[in-house]
């Protein structure tokens, strides 16, 4: 579907998931340090710059070692059922938005997309009709950072299991408009990943390994 713009901007809550175990990376992901900022502040600064934005992080493993990095900014979401999967990790944050107010849409968002900025997550929310999930297009179909409409926060709440939304994103009962993130394609699953994004220069953008989150 081609993205609609000029609607009212609405009112969205931030979801970052960083409840994750990060056995490929060793464990400990969202602590790494990226040019002297941990992981998670990156993508929690970047949603910070969008106004109005309400930011709700989910935490699991390492949670305690995690906490004192986010401070007091966001809303700090536990999730007891971590080892799960992502779906859980989802349907907790989703449970906590409920509880703190009328929200139009939810942006789901990963710590470890650390190339995306403001103008990735607002290129999303500014395409928002109040209706379609927008999302980000991959090769493979469609995945976070993805914009979620109020209508299916009943749907979310429920998730479970490893593969988060995508079976939300990808299937036959939503329309999904899909946009292009180049900086999406690259996540930091690995230390070699790691390595790659420190021998960036600080702000470029990255046309990494494709995949789907979400």
């Amino acid at each position: 579907m081609t993205p609609q713009t000029n609607h009212p901007a609405p009112k969205c809550a931030g979801l970052i998931l960083a409840a994750g175990e990060s056995t490929r990376f060793g464990g400990r992901k969202q602590l790494a340090d990226i040019h002297g900022v941990p992981m998670i502040r990156h993508t929690i600064d970047a949603l910070a710059s969008l106004r109005g934005l309400d930011r709700f992080v989910v935490l699991g493993a390492f949670a305690d070692e995690i906490r004192p990095v986010i401070g007091t900014d966001c809303h700090i979401v536990d999730n007891p059922d971590w080892a799960s999967g992502m779906g859980s990790s989802i349907a907790a944050g989703i449970g906590a938005i409920a509880k703190n107010g009328d929200y139009d849409a939810v942006l789901i968002a990963l710590c470890d997309q650390v190339r995306l900025g403001r103008r990735d997550y607002q290129k999303l929310i500014g395409s928002f009709d109040g209706e379609h999930i927008i999302a980000t297009r991959y090769s493979g179909g469609f995945g976070v950072p993805a914009l979620f409409p109020a209508s299916l926060f009943s749907e979310l709440a429920i998730l479970s299991g490893p593969s988060g939304a995508r079976a939300i994103l990808n299937g036959a009962d939503h329309d999904v408009i899909g946009l292009e993130l180049e900086a999406a394609r690259f996540d930091i699953d690995t230390r070699d990943d790691l390595n790659a994004v420190l021998c960036m220069p600080a702000g470029s953008t990255v046309s990494g390994k494709p995949g789907i989150s979400g």
